[in-house]
């Protein structure tokens, strides 16, 4: 079957010496930090005392702070020309925030703590994309390296599952904090470009505390609208909105509804790592599987995957039930991550790729985080979880359609950035690698 995508080569020149090592270490870190968070936040902070709908707030207030903060960092980055130390600050940040989570109580104080969470953690992931899709050489080797965050996933969420049985759900602060600080030293010391150091140097970063200021006196909300004017990028965009709002629907209370059934935190964090075990073997073969069927194809199984999961979540009634469709979301994850991140990497410029990727990774995945969170804490607080789950389905169905008529039935191709947009995102020309 002839592939609909462009040529993996076509848009992301390679680096000097490509690497799938050094990025698969700091996605190792990375989302091994995100496997001692994500499943197991809600269930925290639902031990403070508070109810549903306040937890859903939560939730989505961090997603709002992300909203703006994750291209803010990708432009802060790629006003640098080297996400290293903005990647190194994000993370130390974040790592203060969730130590100050552990710590405090009361609703503003747990609020407060989110905040600075959220400015922290919201650009680490698109920063590290970026930088991931050259450092592999070619932009289809990318789920190569992000696959050993999948492996790391599924270590780090049953390890935290075994420290909340100790310690209480604050035990998974214990490695949240930790890996987080090692991801950012991680990252400064791996992610290295040919180049960087010179960059580093030059009086043009180096003026205005290295271009951070006027990175963010150049960016704005209209850096956003203008790179999603296009009208691909925009509809690919509102697709991917409803598509994470969906899943945040789910995601946010799925391990709320294992310990309804009666499960425990194993049962929760099999929930998590089954799906990413999944992910591992699809990851690695996303490279051959894009050139025989498509990126854009991919992306649509990933879509359909999503679905199918929230459907079986909403029908079962056991706790094991859930763990055993939970390898859809592996399946859903694996394409439809991986083929935005892809995707992108070769519809637009490589000097606005860290905004560009913090617009897809960071911003419609906040945006869905917002709508997703606030509505699955209504449903779920007034009606039941299980309907939740099934507006879930809906939701990635619909999101799915939206998607495909964005990419679906055309084969890949550089998109041009407007000049306000180019304006906005990268105020100097792309540095040399």
């Amino acid at each position: 079957m002839r592939p609909r995508s462009a040529s993996p080569d076509s848009t992301v020149p390679a680096t000097a010496s490509p690497s799938v090592v050094r990025p698969a270490i700091v996605y190792a870190l990375l989302f091994g930090a995100v496997a001692a968070y994500a499943p197991y936040i809600s269930v925290y902070l639902r031990s403070t005392g508070l109810d549903l709908e306040t937890v859903g707030v939560l939730v989505a207030l961090q997603a709002a702070v992300s909203l703006v903060a994750a291209p803010a960092w990708g432009a802060i980055a790629d006003r640098r020309g080297d996400v290293r130390a903005p990647v190194l600050v994000a993370s130390l940040i974040a790592a203060a925030a969730a130590i100050l989570l552990a710590t405090v109580s009361g609703p503003l104080l747990i609020a407060g703590s989110i905040v600075l969470l959220a400015t922290g953690m919201a650009g680490i992931i698109p920063m590290v994309d970026s930088r991931a899709v050259r450092l592999v050489g070619r932009r289809d080797r990318f789920g190569r390296a992000r696959a050993w965050g999948s492996a790391a996933f599924i270590v780090i969420a049953f390890a935290t599952g075994a420290a909340i049985g100790r310690f209480g759900p604050v035990g998974m602060f214990a490695l949240y904090a930790p890996l987080l600080v090692a991801t950012g030293v991680a990252a400064f010391a791996l992610l290295r470009l040919p180049g960087d150091d010179h960059r580093g140097r030059s009086p043009e970063t180096r003026s205005r505390g290295g271009g951070t200021l006027s990175a963010l006196s150049a960016f704005s909300l209209t850096t956003i609208v203008e790179a999603i004017r296009q009208p691909i990028i925009g509809r690919f965009f509102v697709g991917s909105v409803i598509v994470w709002t969906a899943f945040a629907t789910l995601q946010t209370f799925v391990s709320l509804r294992v310990v309804q059934l009666g499960g425990d935190a194993t049962a929760v964090g099999a929930t998590w790592s089954l799906g990413a075990l999944v992910e591992i073997p699809l990851m690695f073969a996303f490279p051959n599987l894009a050139r025989r069927f498509g990126v854009e194809r991919l992306l649509m199984v990933g879509a359909i995957a999503f679905a199918l999961r929230a459907a079986g979540v909403a029908l079962v009634s056991s706790p094991w039930l859930v763990v055993a469709v939970s390898p859809l979301a592996g399946v859903a994850f694996a394409f439809f991550y991986v083929g935005t991140v892809t995707w992108v990497a070769g519809a637009l410029p490589r000097h606005v790729q860290a905004t560009a990727q913090g617009i897809f990774t960071g911003t419609a995945v906040s945006i869905g985080a917002i709508g997703g969170a606030i509505i699955g804490g209504v449903i779920a607080g007034t009606i039941s979880l299980p309907a939740l789950f099934g507006v879930a389905a809906v939701g990635h169905a619909l999101g799915a359609i939206v998607v495909w008529q964005a990419i679906g039935r055309r084969p890949m191709q550089a998109v041009p950035v407007s000049a306000s947009a180019e304006a906005a995102v990268a105020a100097r020309p792309a540095p040399e690698a």
